[in-house]
């Protein structure tokens, strides 16, 4: 399963502040500029917490979220800002919260290779939102940490066993030929597929054979041949089916 790392930077400053502090895999520098600092509470999106210290993370579309980690407020004057207890939320909507659950964060030694703490794991649960509440620091007059990661698992590659995988089909509408993206539980089966025009008629087939290099093929439907109009593009492999409607266009 395709796993990649999502990097949360919290930052008061610009980028390339945050690439040329953290010279080191996993370690943090001391920069004051490096982080999220709360001084004043606000009306917390989920509204069970009413007024409090948070921060927000919308990661666009829904991810599957695993493990994480977390680097305190590293700013040797404040290390006292540091977050200690706090809970996790998390949402696909925005509006409707699940608690992943209360934890705790040590403090920070204020020193440049400062690598972080390991955090909750999410254990492969969906969501696009990711809420942090901290509900107690380390005696400081406001909240912080520097920086959060989640390892991530692309939601394509998550498959349906019912389903036998995953396939999608860009761009659509198409002109000429298309490109198939496939994820699937059985990689040493072929893929067959057929096209059909609106009256179910076969207008052309052919069989694709994926391999661990690649999980994007063209499919060639010559679409320059073809009148302008809805077609039906069927995926069959190990017995599992899947249809697209494709729009063809001048």
């Amino acid at each position: 399963m395709n796993k990649n790392i999502f990097y949360i930077l919290l930052i008061l400053a610009s980028s390339t502040l945050t690439v040329s502090a953290q010279c080191y895999p996993d370690q943090h520098s001391t920069s004051w500029f490096e982080g999220w600092v709360s001084c004043d509470k606000s009306s917390n999106p989920n509204a069970g917490y009413g007024d409090s210290h948070w921060i927000m993370y919308d990661l666009g579309y829904d991810y599957v979220l695993n493990e994480m980690k977390l680097w305190n407020a590293n700013e040797p004057n404040n290390l006292d800002y540091g977050i200690k207890d706090y809970n996790i939320d998390y949402s696909s909507t925005g509006s409707t919260w699940e608690n992943l659950g209360s934890f705790s964060l040590d403090q920070s030694d204020g020193r440049s290779n400062y690598e972080g703490t390991e955090g909750p794991d999410f254990d492969g649960l969906k969501a696009r939102y990711v809420l942090i509440t901290p509900t107690t620091n380390y005696g400081g007059n406001c909240f912080g940490f520097s920086e959060m990661k989640i390892n991530i698992t692309d939601p394509f590659e998550v498959i349906d066993e019912e389903d036998g995988f995953n396939a999608s089909i860009y761009p659509n509408p198409f002109v000429n030929d298309v490109s198939m993206r496939i994820a699937s539980l059985y990689p040493n089966k072929p893929i067959t597929y057929t096209l059909h025009d609106i009256l179910g008629r076969v207008i052309t087939q052919n069989v694709i054979t994926i391999t661990a290099e690649s999980d994007t093929y063209e499919v060639s439907l010559n679409g320059n041949s073809l009148s302008l109009g809805i077609y039906i593009l069927n995926i069959e492999q190990n017995g599992k089916q899947k249809a697209f409607k494709l729009i063809k266009k001048e």
